[in-house]
């Protein structure tokens, strides 16, 4: 399997992180210095959880348009001006405030995100990874389909923060924190979700969810994980509740891709007699690990 970005799946990794470093209830002007006075009273779990109110620079034209003409990413000022907190309290996606999570972190150790995420969790999980925050980091990509217009791309354009990694890689860390070598209450609060509205078609529904920083199938939560969407690829990683189970796949193209979902989906939850199905990893003696 290929070294692509991970995109959003890296918020799953940003979660764990500020689990270990912050108080969830705490109030992120308590941690992030001259913020917005609309934007300090908001909480680690609402923004965790996508409750927040936040709304999300995904969808603003001027953004759209200048990732498309493959221009360098904006400072992340110009990004805050543009932060609105409306209807809080009830689920709604924003890349925005896994952003102030990631300057949350990077000001509490005095260091990048990579340098964090790799120190807090990557490191401790035993996962390979590699920086994704420059043009120049493309070159520890390896998928055959990067060629130089996707090398155009600034990653810097990922806000909230990313790293490249091979998918089932990402979706192999997950699932150790799910089965607890980070602590156990880490993985009791990545699963309390939140409804968020799936169309009964969706492949994590029934009782689709967010938690602290993954999307959740079930209640209780049966299953774990992650999308992430970017310049050249889609992605997703699952990971059954226990951790024992996970699968991580990538295709080319943008936009949710409800096959590649449904496929990681699938992996994790037909066994099949207990013989692994393509694209899936499990090992029952992983769970002393």
């Amino acid at each position: 399997m290929s070294v692509v970005p991970v995109y959003s799946i890296a918020k799953s990794y940003t979660a764990v992180a500020v689990l270990r470093s912050f108080d969830i209830d705490g109030q992120l002007g308590e941690l992030v210095p001259d913020l917005p006075e609309s934007l300090r009273s908001l909480t680690v779990r609402a923004l965790l959880s996508h409750t927040s109110g936040l709304n999300d620079y995904f969808g603003w034209t001027d953004y759209r348009v200048a990732v498309e003409a493959r221009e360098d990413a904006w400072e992340i000022d110009r990004v805050l001006a543009g932060a609105v907190v409306d209807h809080a309290g009830r689920f709604r996606y924003s890349n925005i405030g896994f952003a102030l999570l990631r300057l949350a972190l990077e000001h509490n150790d005095s260091a990048d995100f990579f340098t964090i995420i790799s120190r807090r969790v990557l490191q401790p999980l035993g996962v390979e990874a590699f920086p994704f925050a420059s043009r120049g980091d493309w070159l520890a990509c390896t998928h055959e389909s990067i060629g130089e217009e996707l090398r155009a791309y600034d990653p810097g354009w990922v806000f909230t923060g990313t790293f490249a990694a091979e998918p089932d890689e990402a979706a192999r860390g997950i699932a150790a924190v799910m089965r607890g070598k980070l602590g156990d209450d880490i993985p009791r609060l990545m699963m309390q979700s939140v409804p968020v509205g799936a169309p009964a078609w969706h492949p994590l529904s029934p009782q689709a969810g967010y938690g602290l920083g993954v999307m959740s199938k079930g209640k209780p939560v049966t299953l774990v994980g992650h999308g992430g969407q970017g310049p050249g690829f889609n992605l997703f990683a699952a990971v059954s509740a226990d951790g024992l189970r996970w699968s991580g796949r990538v295709a080319e193209g943008q936009g949710e891709d409800l096959d590649l979902i449904r496929s990681c989906v699938n992996d994790v939850e037909n066994r099949d007699g207990g013989v692994a199905s393509s694209g899936l990893t499990y090992d029952p003696d992983l769970s002393g690990r």
